[in-house]
């Protein structure tokens, strides 16, 4: 997959900052979630992060915060 743009990323009005944050976030729940799964890796978590927020399924609130869309399923 071909990683979205940065602009793409922050539409809606949101601040490319904000979206860096949101990303950053995302991954850290995911790789908690995932560090006893052995076959993990960060860069893995980072990717679906970024595909999350492109998709829409994590939401960018403020400048710094995100929250995961209600019933986002095993988010």
């Amino acid at each position: 997959m071909i990683p979205p743009s940065i602009n793409k990323l922050a539409r809606n009005g949101n601040s490319k900052y904000a979206v860096v944050v949101a990303v950053a976030k995302r991954a850290r729940q995911l790789s908690e979630e995932h560090k006893n799964d052995e076959n993990w890796r960060l860069s893995a978590m980072v990717s679906r992060a970024l595909e999350e927020v492109a998709e829409g399924e994590v939401k960018i609130k403020g400048n710094e915060e995100h929250e995961q869309e209600a019933g986002g399923g095993d988010k």
